[in-house]
């Protein structure tokens, strides 16, 4: 009889741990994930300078618009003259949300620029595509997906994604 019980415990245990272990090394998922790619575009605004005030409200816009998609916009600012400069200096620092660093904004001046002032803004953009959800008894159509969506759309860095 204590025979019995043994074998029963025994096998009782057995069955509970590669039950447990079954699961633990499940190759399905249990929702959608993403694939993500993290790009640069460049973006360049003339401005033709007639209004000093309303051109420097304009490049205070394209400053918070670009710092809205990427914390570490990198800023390429072209004049003509000294003047231009200030006025697109003045905007950098008007800017009260923005802790624009010198490493970020490189100026240059061109003489044969039709435009008073060109800004080039380099963004880091993130783009995602949701994965196939994965069907039982099935190979996974996209192995390389993954389940953090979400937490990636939220990366106020993208260049920590890639390891810059």
């Amino acid at each position: 009889m204590m025979q019995v019980n043994l074998k029963l415990l025994v096998l009782a245990f057995f069955l509970l741990s590669t039950g447990i272990t079954g699961c633990t090394t499940e190759r399905y998922f249990d929702g959608n994930g993403a694939e993500a790619l993290v790009y640069q575009e460049v973006h360049r605004v003339d401005y033709v300078i007639k209004n000093r005030s309303e051109s420097q409200k304009k490049m205070e816009q394209l400053i918070a618009l670009s710092e809205s998609f990427d914390k570490e916009a990198a800023y390429v600012v072209a004049y003509k003259s000294t003047a231009d400069r200030q006025l697109a200096e003045k905007a950098f620092k008007e800017f009260s949300t923005l802790a624009v660093t010198p490493s970020r904004v490189q100026y240059r001046q061109e003489q044969d620029m039709i435009a008073n002032v060109r800004i080039s803004v380099a963004v880091r953009q993130l783009k995602t595509q949701i994965c196939q959800p994965a069907q039982l008894e099935q190979e996974i159509a996209q192995p390389d997906c993954f389940v953090e969506t979400m937490r990636l759309k939220q990366v106020a860095y993208k260049s920590r994604l890639v390891g810059e």
